[in-house]
């Protein structure tokens, strides 16, 4: 894939309201508003594409609430898949906390413990506890988490915190991975490039929220918590796992998210993607939106808080999302249990939110539901104070490597014979249909729009353009090379373009590999190559929107390749046996297609890459919690592979796999594309 800029940001874009559909888009295209000229450059289609596509997701989210019996007949399996969409299913063993604290900070009428724990063996969590001075019981505990600043220390990540400790609570705050004592990596494909997170089915967002649940674990242990009396809120990123740990742990009886509510369809048109790091979102292979959240809350209770002039979640996102919660609330005759407050301000804190927070967590943990008029005080603690490893961080602290530890993955099986593979197999193929691969196959065949003849050359070679319709609204084009001379029903080579070729005129340009005559060439012009391409301004926010689709381009791409192939199936004449072709980045394309599509006869690959671990390789969701390249590939079995030049080292597993169920034959090694012959038979 073409590399993306490692850091920086660019501002939201202003939403552009779509007057008319745009039937294609070349060059550019205009549109008039209020007497201004407003030009589209070529990627404007895509971006129509996905914010269409993007506006049937939240719009489908809790359309209608679910009766009493719907809910309660969904519960379980709506927790579990959003456990996976959390990279948690199955949830990472619980292993000893061995939770320390470090000192103890005696304020007056409250109390500060500097504590830290290990979420998994090794990766540590740092946090302060307060607590009032005196207690005589176990108390109702707070869990707060912070945004992306410099943590706990922070002076509104202790006020917060301060106030339930003075108030009757044990309030708990932890930093971020990243942040303040807490090592790691939030910045993945924000800033350091790391596509390879997308594949892992990794997200920084489920790390936090088993670094919350634990922390609820440690709660629950101490004998001044109540543990039937705990909540959960945050500002900015803390409002974001608030939201997804009271989704995923019922021992959450309040959730208080701050300045970090909307709906995906904003974030996505908006463009506020640019400003959010990975942990604002999750791994969305059901396509859901925030009242899909709220929905498995409920009827726990549920305060969103929310500043209208906040520049990242705006008020036509959280307004119409608490709309749709409302309506789940009073399905389930608990409509109290729900409220939406706000205030006149930006992203941030007001004494009006801050207060009816207090108010609400009192209501519902305390039985008391008189209005808060107390507010945080001024007081800030010294940093250093509040430093529980004392400016020294562990060493060897395994959270720095949590992004490989966290997802499960399904583990290869000891393959020895065929019946063992075909059983396997089938395990996985339905997994990928049912999270990297669910939204690549449509139901929709592709629109064919034009067919035009293109002329022709020396050695007899007849070109074409045939353009067709997505699914999903994009005009795209195959352009197919066919030898005046070739008999009917002649094997046909399908593959994508490149997306660094500069022309694709002459069935394909420099894409067209070089498979002799009389074999038909069909290359897709798949999106973001060729009249689609998108530059530096719109690549980086595609890449990281499409997920949110529980898409990612790549998958996108296979898609277009598919649907050019099944556009070449029903043309005039149709084709013969199709055969997929990939080279370097395109090569995936051409392993999945083929997975999804049991009718394409071959796999050809020239220098595929050898692992989805590797973040230049195209990323796909999740595919690795199934298996990596070589295992993926082999899943096409009993159908042919070939590969031009050599064998990749990583597929020799591949090789050897088909050698064991007795196929050896059906994996070969051609010197050159030109060489290729469609395999005719032989185990």
């Amino acid at each position: 894939m073409t590399p993306l800029p490692r850091s920086g940001t660019s501002p939201a874009a202003p939403r552009l309201r779509r007057l008319r559909r745009i039937p294609r888009a070349p060059l550019a295209a205009s549109l008039l508003a209020g007497g201004a000229v407003v030009v589209l450059a070529a990627g404007g289609g895509i971006y129509e594409s996905i914010s269409e596509e993007v506006r049937q997701v939240s719009r489908a989210s809790l359309a209608a609430p679910m009766t009493p019996a719907q809910w309660e007949g969904t519960l379980e399996e709506r927790r579990g898949q959003w456990l996976e969409m959390l990279g948690l299913s199955p949830l990472p063993e619980r292993t000893p906390l061995e939770a320390t604290v470090t000192g103890t900070l005696e304020r007056g009428d409250y109390v500060v413990e500097k504590v830290h724990f290990q979420s998994v063996p090794g990766a540590y969590v740092a946090g302060n506890l307060y607590r009032p001075a005196e207690i005589e019981g176990p108390l109702p505990a707070v869990l707060y988490l912070c945004g992306h600043t410099k943590g706990k220390v922070n002076d509104p990540y202790q006020a917060n915190p301060r106030w339930f400790g003075q108030n009757g609570y044990v309030a708990l705050v932890l930093d971020p991975i990243q942040l303040g004592e807490c090592q790691g990596l939030h910045h993945g494909t924000y800033r350091e490039g790391r596509w390879d997170w997308p594949s892992r089915g990794y997200t920084p967002l489920g790390t936090e929220v088993w670094n919350a649940m634990r922390a609820l674990d440690y709660l629950e242990s101490r004998p001044d918590v109540d543990g039937d009396r705990m909540g959960v809120t945050g500002l900015s990123g803390g409002g974001v796992v608030s939201w997804c740990l009271g989704a995923a742990d019922e021992r959450v009886k309040v959730v208080a998210p701050v300045c970090q509510s909307g709906s995906i369809e904003d974030v996505v048109v908006d463009r506020s993607t640019d400003g959010h790091c990975d942990c604002a979102f999750w791994i969305n292979y059901r396509r859901w939106c925030w009242p899909d959240l709220g929905a498995l809350i409920a009827p726990r209770a549920l305060l969103i808080a929310s500043g209208s002039e906040d520049l990242l979640w705006r008020p036509t996102g959280y307004r119409d999302v608490a709309h749709r919660i409302r309506h789940q609330y009073a399905a389930l005759g608990v409509p109290e249990s729900f409220e939406l407050v706000e205030d006149l301000a930006p992203h941030g804190y007001t004494p009006k939110l801050r207060q009816s927070i207090f108010t609400w967590f009192n209501a519902h943990l305390k039985d008391d539901p008189a209005p808060v008029e107390s507010d945080v005080t001024d007081h800030v603690e010294p940093e250093e104070n509040l430093l529980v490893f004392g400016g020294q961080l562990p060493e060897n602290d395994r959270m720095r490597e949590i992004d490989t530890l966290l997802v499960q993955r399904d583990p290869l099986p000891e393959v020895a014979n065929e019946s063992e593979w075909l059983e396997h197999q089938a395990r996985a193929l339905e997994r990928l249909r049912e999270t990297t691969l669910r939204q690549t196959r449509s139901e929709d065949p592709p629109r064919a729009r034009e067919i035009r003849q293109d002329g022709g050359d020396r050695s007899g070679a007849a070109f074409a353009t045939h353009a067709f319709a997505t699914a999903d609204g994009l005009t795209l084009r195959v352009k197919t090379a066919r030898h005046a001379e070739a008999p009917a029903g002649v094997a046909t080579v399908a593959y994508a373009m490149q997306p660094d070729a500069n022309r694709t005129f002459a069935g394909g340009g420099p894409s067209r590999p070089g498979i002799a005559a009389p074999f038909l060439k069909a290359g897709v012009e798949v999106r973001h190559t060729g009249a689609t391409s998108v530059g530096p301004g719109y690549l980086w926010t595609l890449r990281r929107s499409y997920p949110l689709l529980g898409q990612t381009l790549p998958e996108r791409q296979t898609a277009d390749l598919l649907a050019g192939i099944a556009l070449m199936r029903a043309s005039a004449g149709g084709v013969g046996p199709v055969a997929v072709y990939g080279r370097g980045p395109t090569a995936p394309l051409a392993v999945y297609a083929a997975l999804l599509d049991p009718e394409i006869a071959e796999i050809i690959l020239a220098d595929p890459p050898e692992s989805h671990e590797d973040p230049e390789t195209p990323e796909f969701l999740g595919v690795l919690r199934v298996g990596d390249l070589p295992h993926n590939l082999a899943l096409a079995y009993p159908r042919p592979i070939t590969f031009v030049g050599k064998v990749p080292p990583a597929y020799e597993w591949t090789r050897e796999l088909y050698e064991r169920v007795g196929a050896a034959g059906r994996v070969r090694v051609v010197g050159s594309a030109a060489e290729w012959r469609p395999w005719e038979g032989g185990r």
